[in-house]
């Protein structure tokens, strides 16, 4: 709970930018987080929200290839497509960098440096995993039971010079410090399973679009979890040339919400990367999150979005208001559920019978303060299928009452937060 209003720094895991654009899992986390950042605003929070752009990969390299295309003016493309869907959307994203710009670059190579001059970044020969198909060497954190983790194929065992990170170094208290972060105990318990079994992390990667690593004659580029590893800190001060992040611009993030898979490979690099930046001085707390959210995913037909399946339901084919209070009303944040199209229909019987209410005058009065306090408990522990129940209780037990003005204002302030859109759809 806040007790005061400071500023609080909400994170999402910020999207590869894949030339699909998003789709309906994508508007279910971003929507509904940027409704659970306006209901802090709302309450006079000031709240970092931002966003940027994963977008170094093997996938848009490979898609680039094919289409006989640069990867970055490919990659480019599709962040546009992204920010012109995040605004049809009414998103309050502060939209940032992306991983492949040359800015940000500059910074995933400083901190290779880093890491190399304090003897943490080392090159050796040996046995690594390496995906035949995608043709590049992979940490064992991408291989899931013999097969990469991306596309599925058997994994080769295969003797290459290749690169590491000491990551092995900070086993100990990776997993000391797990004792007091506030994350999913899930979460807690594969992190100390996966720390039982750590081996140096392999990030030399025999791709192109990637963040060169900076020895000279080097031609390999680093995993682009790598790039992912700090982006968080680089939120706080992107306009900083100079240096990394001003200590006067840091903030540790407050709540990080992603999915549940980035548990063992991400959460764990992202940590073992802000204890280092620790170590020599440029960030001044150990860990990067201060708590860690799981929200569940939103399925077609029991399966997982993806444009492989063709299951991709793309929320640019949907009024943006309905869209996101039927995302809020299927199931409760942490679960996930199933997209359905013959559902939403209520959400749009809903919005009429809410815009004849506010459409009536009177000097009616209702206890509007009560129902603020239960939506905003519900809004604060992620159960926003119970926020929009309690609104269509709020108009289905008051309709009787012509209310006042000021009420109907508070009214649609509140539901302006689930439903940015809403005042265009009561002027019409």
């Amino acid at each position: 709970k806040m007790e005061n209003k400071e500023k609080i720094y909400t994170l999402l895991a910020f999207p590869y930018p894949s030339g699909s654009g998003l789709h309906m899992g994508h508007a279910y986390s971003y929507g509904i987080m940027d409704s659970y950042c306006r209901a802090f605003r709302h309450r006079g929070y000031e709240v970092f929200q931002p966003m940027g752009f994963d977008t170094h990969g093997l996938p848009t390299e490979l898609y680039a290839q094919k289409v006989g295309r640069d990867p970055q003016e490919v990659a480019t493309e599709n962040i546009q497509n992204f920010k012109s869907q995040l605004n049809k959307m009414n998103t309050q994203y502060q939209l940032s960098f992306s991983t492949s710009d040359k800015g940000y670059v500059k910074w995933t190579q400083w901190v290779f440096t880093k890491l190399y001059e304090n003897n943490l970044a080392y090159k050796k020969f040996g046995e690594v995993n390496w995906c035949p198909s995608c043709k590049t060497a992979l940490a064992n954190e991408q291989v899931k039971e013999d097969h990469c983790d991306r596309c599925s194929s058997k994994i080769e065992k295969k003797e290459m010079n290749q690169w590491y990170f000491r990551i092995t170094e900070y086993k100990d208290r990776l997993i000391k410090n797990l004792e007091f972060l506030d994350f999913p105990e899930s979460t807690k318990k594969v992190q100390r399973n996966w720390l039982e079994n750590l081996r140096d992390w392999s990030i030399g990667r025999q791709r192109k679009f990637g963040a060169p690593i900076p020895i000279e004659g080097e031609p390999d580029t680093m995993d682009s979890f790598v790039d992912s590893s700090f982006y968080f800190i680089r939120y706080c001060d992107p306009d900083n040339q100079f240096e990394f992040c001003s200590k006067e611009k840091y903030k540790q993030v407050d709540l990080y919400c992603c999915g549940a898979e980035l548990a063992t490979n991400h959460l764990i690099y992202a940590r073992f990367i802000h204890m280092f930046l620790y170590d020599i001085g440029v960030v001044p707390v150990e860990e990067p999150f201060k708590r860690i959210f799981h929200n569940g995913l939103i399925l077609y037909n029991g399966e997982k979005m993806s444009k492989s399946r063709g299951n991709v339901v793309n929320p640019s084919d949907y009024d943006s208001d309905i869209m996101r209070f039927y995302l809020c009303f299927l199931a409760p944040f942490s679960d996930g559920a199933n997209w359905s199209d013959q559902n939403i229909i209520g959400i749009q019987r809903f919005i009429n019978r809410f815009k004849e209410w506010m459409s009536r005058e009177g000097n009616d009065e209702i206890d509007v303060n009560r129902f603020k306090e239960t939506i905003f408990k519900y809004n604060d522990s992620f159960k926003f299928n119970k926020v929009v129940s309690e609104f269509m209780i709020l108009v289905n037990s008051n309709k009787k009452y012509n209310l006042k003005p000021d009420i109907k204002e508070n009214i649609i302030s509140l539901i302006e937060i689930y439903m940015p859109d809403i005042r265009n759809k009561l002027a019409s």
